[in-house]
C-alpha cells in the first residue's frame, strides 16, 4: 500500500502505532479487525517502550562502569609513578634485567601509556614486592600492599565494564526484535484494514493513515527544537506529524558574514532529529520543518532561532 507504506524510523513507527492502536479502539468491532488489534498493538508498542528503557538503563551502567575504570586506572598510574622512582633508585634509569624482573614493560623505564599494560604492571610489582620485601617504599609508596588493592581495583572495574558491555549489547538485540515486532504489527494492520476497507473509505485517516485513493499532505508539525552543541553543530529535534513519512529540513543564516536572504534546503529526514554541521560559531540561524508523503508537503513547523557555538 504505497499510500501508507510503514516507517523505518523506530520513533515515527512508535508515533504511528499509537495512532493506529487509536484507530482500533473506536472501529476495530466495526470493520472486524482480527488479526492486529487494539490489544496487539499496545503490547508491542510496551514491548519497545520497556526494551527502550532497559537499553538506556544499560548505557547508563556502562557509562558508569567507564568512569569507574578510569578513576582506579588513574589512581593506579600515580602508583605506577611512585613505584617507578622507587625503582630508579634501586636499578637505575635505563633498562636492565632487573626492570624486567619487576614485571616492567620489555626496553622501557616509562609508565605504561596504555590501560592494559598498566594493569599488567600493577600485577606484575604486586607480586614483585611481595617476593622483594626489601625493595620496598612505605615512603614513596611502593609496596605490596599499595598495589595489591590499586590492581584489584582496576581488574573488579574492568570486570564490571565487560559486564556491562555485555548487557547493553543483549538490550540492543532485545529492543531491535521489539522493534521488529512492532513494524510486523503496523504492516500487518495496515495489509489488514487494505482487506476490509476500500481505497476511498474515511476511516483510514482514524488510524492516522492516508485514503490510499486521495492521500493527503500530513498534518503540521507542532513544536521543533533547536539546540547548540558546539563546534559549529545544531541539534534539532520535533514533534511527529500524522501521516508523515519525511521530514525536510530548512535553515536560514540571518547573522555574520553571510546571510540568507530565505530558507535554504538541508536534506530530508526519515526520523524526528538530525545535528546539523558546518556553521559558523557566533552566527544565528533559523530552522524550520516540513513533513511530507506522497500525497505532498504538509504545513512548516515552527520556526527555531539558536546562536551557534
Amino acid at each position: 500500500m504505497a499510500a501508507n507504506p510503514t516507517p523505518e524510523n523506530d520513533d515515527i513507527l512508535k508515533a504511528l502505532a499509537e495512532d493506529l492502536a487509536d484507530g482500533c479502539h473506536t472501529h476495530e468491532v466495526s470493520i472486524g479487525i482480527k488479526q492486529n488489534t487494539e490489544a496487539v498493538l499496545r503490547t508491542a508498542i510496551s514491548g519497545l517502550d520497556a526494551a527502550r528503557l532497559a537499553r538506556g538503563n544499560a548505557e547508563t551502567t556502562q557509562g558508569n562502569a567507564y568512569d569507574t575504570l578510569q578513576t582506579a586506572d588513574a589512581a593506579g598510574t600515580t602508583i605506577l609513578k611512585n613505584c617507578r622512582l622507587r625503582l630508579v633508585k634501586l636499578f637505575g634509569g635505563q633498562f636492565n634485567s632487573q626492570w624486567q624482573t619487576a614485571g616492567w614493560p620489555s626496553g622501557t623505564t616509562a609508565v605504561p601509556d596504555t590501560q592494559d599494560v598498566r594493569f599488567s604492571l600493577l600485577g606484575s610489582l604486586k607480586v614483585y614486592f611481595t617476593a622483594n620485601p626489601a625493595s620496598e617504599s612505605t615512603d614513596m609508596e611502593a609496596t605490596a600492599a599499595v598495589c595489591t588493592p590499586a590492581h584489584k581495583a582496576v581488574s573488579d572495574a574492568r570486570a564490571a565494564l565487560n559486564a556491562a558491555k555485555l548487557t547493553l549489547k543483549d538490550a540492543k538485540g532485545t529492543e531491535e526484535a521489539a522493534a521488529r515486532t512492532l513494524r510486523k504489527r503496523v504492516r500487518g494492520l495496515i495489509d489488514e484494514l487494505g482487506t476490509l476497507l476500500a481505497d476511498d473509505d474515511p476511516r483510514y485517516t482514524a488510524f492516522g493513515l492516508n485514503v490510499p485513493a486521495n492521500p493527503s499532505a500530513p498534518e503540521a508539525i507542532m513544536s521543533l527544537t533547536a539546540t547548540a552543541i558546539g563546534g559549529g553543530k545544531i541539534h534539532a529535534l520535533w514533534s511527529y506529524a500524522t501521516r508523515m513519512t519525511g521530514t525536510r529540513m530548512l535553515t536560514k543564516r540571518t547573522s555574520g558574514a553571510v546571510v540568507d536572504p530565505d530558507f535554504l534546503t538541508a536534506g530530508t529526514v526519515d526520523g524526528l532529529e538530525k545535528t546539523l554541521t558546518g556553521f559558523t560559531p557566533g552566527v544565528n540561524v533559523e530552522i524550520k520543518v516540513i513533513p511530507y508523503n506522497d500525497g505532498g508537503d504538509g504545513p512548516a513547523s515552527p520556526v527555531a532561532t539558536v546562536l551557534v557555538t
